[in-house]
């Protein structure tokens, strides 16, 4: 019973949360489920300081081909994540092809597969959104389409 209350509260949470912005807590995303290609469910560190989402094939595989180039703790050395929302992927689509190349990459990938995270998280097309945290509140909202920024982004 008590599974049931906290999951309608979390409903209720998701459905009626306003957008992030400036000042907003890490904690609002914290409220989402996010797996590895492999089907591992993962929580946002405490100590991240920068994520990096995409919410399109396009900027997912830009971000994928720079970490690719990169050690297998880049992001984690940096207090960064990478979330790519694939939730508007049909589910054939994911399960025969994207979820076996991405788990041949070597760096770590946050999944989300709910329609109501890019209702939450600010984004633009074509453009990869960066989330620059601070003492756990978002201080910094930008958007980006390259490499060359993804790398400054992250080695701020």
């Amino acid at each position: 019973m008590n599974r049931f209350f906290t999951a309608l509260t979390l409903s209720v949470a998701i459905l009626g949360a306003a957008p992030i912005k400036v000042d907003s807590s890490l904690n609002m995303l914290d409220s989402f489920k996010y797996e590895t290609p492999t089907g591992r469910e993962m929580k946002i560190p405490k100590k991240t300081k920068l994520v990096i989402v995409s919410f399109e094939k396009d900027t997912g595989a830009l971000v994928n081909d720079y970490l690719d180039t990169q050690n297998p703790f880049y992001l984690p050395k940096n207090n960064s994540v990478f979330i790519a929302d694939i939730n508007k992927m049909p589910s054939v689509i994911t399960n025969m092809f994207a979820l076996p190349k991405l788990q041949k990459y070597k760096h770590l990938i946050y999944l989300h597969y709910g329609d109501k995270f890019q209702n939450i998280v600010p984004s633009k097309e074509q453009k990869i959104t960066l989330l620059r945290v601070e003492d756990s509140k978002i201080k910094e909202i930008s958007f980006i389409s390259t490499q060359q920024e993804l790398k400054a982004a992250i080695e701020k």
